[in-house]
C-alpha cells in the first residue's frame, strides 16, 4: 500500500504509524507543519501565515494525491481547514482512495458521555460537544462508517455514527526504548509523573498523596516532567521504578505505553469496564484519586513485585503495542474500509 498520514501530530503517533508501515514494507510518509517538539514529517509544511499555509497545502495536495492509494486522517482533521468542511477527503473518496480517519480525544469527545460513566472526569479542555458531534456525522458519512481509534474508551462517542470500529492501540518503537527494569533491592523507589495537563491528569492527587505519604516516614524519590524535551524526559523515566500516568481520563495513553515499553510498572486510572476490553495480561496499576495514596503506599513496599510488573509490561508492549504490530492492525482496518 501506499500511505499518507496528516494533517497533524499527535504525541509522536503520525510518524510512528507510518515507520511502522514502512518496517513492514508498504509505503508510508506522514504531511504536517513543523513543530518544535516532533520530528519533521516528510513532507513539512511552514507554520506561519494562515493563508500561505493554505496555498502551500493545497499545493502539496494536489501534488501528493496521485501518488497515494490510501489516506490516514488524524485528530478529526484533513488537508484543507476545517471551515472547508472536509472537502479534500470528500474529493479523494470520489477519486476512488481509501479516506480513513482517527480520533485522538478531545478531537470528538462528548463531555455529557463521560460526566454520566466516569465520577472523576473534568472537562477543563472545555470541548464543544456539538462540533464533536458534527465531526462524528462527517466523518461517518466521508468514511462509510469506518474510524481508527487506539482502545475502546471512545465506544459510546461512535457506535451511533460508525459501523465499523478498528481499535489499533497506541505505537511504540519497542526496540528504540529499550527496558530499564525496575530494581528489587532500591532503598528509595523513584516516582515519575509527567502530565500534559495537570487539571485533567488528576495532578494534584498525586502531589497529596506524595505530601502525606512523606509526613508518614515514606522515603522515595519523586519527579514530576514537564515541557521537557522527549530525549530529556525518556531519560528521566528510564530511572524510575513506578510510573503514574493519570488518575482522571478513565484509560492509558501513551505515556503508559512508552513507560510499558521502558519495563515500568503503571499507574493509571483506566474505567472498570473498560478494562476487559484489553488484550490479555493488561499489566496496569489501576488507582483514582480517592485510592491513590493507598495504591502509592502499597506499591511503594513491594520492590519484587515492581520488578515483575515491570517485566509483563515490556512483554505487553512487545505484543500490543509495537509500532509494527500496530502498523499490520491499520492495514486490516484499510483493507476492510475498501471492501
Amino acid at each position: 500500500m501506499r500511505i499518507l498520514h496528516g494533517p497533524v501530530e499527535i504525541s509522536g503517533q503520525c510518524a510512528l504509524s507510518a515507520f511502522g508501515q514502512r518496517e513492514i514494507g508498504h509505503t508510508a510518509h506522514t504531511f504536517f507543519p513543523r513543530h518544535p517538539r516532533h520530528a519533521p514529517a516528510d513532507f513539512p509544511v511552514v507554520a506561519g501565515d494562515k493563508w500561505i499555509r493554505l496555498v502551500e497545502m493545497l499545493g502539496k495536495f494536489a501534488r501528493l494525491a496521485p501518488r497515494y492509494d490510501v489516506f490516514h486522517f488524524h485528530f478529526a482533521l484533513s488537508f484543507l481547514p476545517e471551515a472547508f468542511g472536509n472537502v479534500d477527503a470528500r474529493l479523494l473518496r470520489r477519486l476512488g482512495k481509501c479516506v480513513v480517519v482517527e480520533f485522538w480525544g478531545n478531537d470528538v469527545h462528548l463531555a455529557s458521555v463521560d460526566a454520566q460513566r466516569n465520577a472523576y472526569f473534568k472537562n477543563a479542555c472545555d470541548v464543544d460537544e456539538e462540533l464533536s458531534r458534527k465531526r462524528l456525522e462527517r466523518w461517518a458519512e466521508i468514511t462509510d462508517g469506518h474510524v481508527i481509534v487506539s482502545d475502546n474508551y471512545f465506544d459510546p462517542f461512535l457506535q451511533p455514527y460508525f459501523s465499523h470500529i478498528h481499535v489499533v492501540r497506541q505505537r511504540v518503537d519497542t526496540r528504540h526504548l529499550a527496558p530499564s527494569y525496575p530494581r528489587a533491592d532500591v532503598a528509595e523507589p523513584h516516582l515519575v509523573h509527567a502530565p500534559t495537563d495537570t487539571s485533567v491528569k488528576g495532578t494534584r492527587y498525586i502531589r497529596d498523596a506524595v505530601q502525606s505519604l512523606r509526613a508518614r516516614g515514606f522515603r522515595f524519590e519523586y519527579t514530576e516532567v514537564i515541557g521537557m524535551p522527549q530525549s530529556q524526559a525518556l531519560s528521566i523515566y528510564r530511572q524510575a521504578d513506578l510510573i503514574i500516568d493519570q488518575l482522571r481520563i478513565g484509560t492509558p495513553g501513551v505515556l503508559a505505553a512508552e513507560a510499558m515499553s521502558l519495563g515500568k510498572p503503571v499507574i493509571c486510572y483506566t474505567l472498570p469496564e473498560l478494562v476487559p476490553t484489553f488484550p490479555e495480561g493488561f499489566p496496569i496499576i489501576n488507582a483514582n484519586p480517592d485510592t491513590i495514596e493507598t495504591v502509592l503506599e502499597e506499591w511503594l513496599q513491594r520492590p519484587e513485585d515492581r520488578h515483575r510488573v515491570g517485566l509483563q509490561s515490556r512483554e505487553y508492549a512487545e505484543r500490543v503495542h509495537d509500532c509494527r504490530i500496530v502498523a499490520s492492525r491499520l492495514v486490516q482496518a484499510y483493507q476492510s474500509a475498501r471492501q
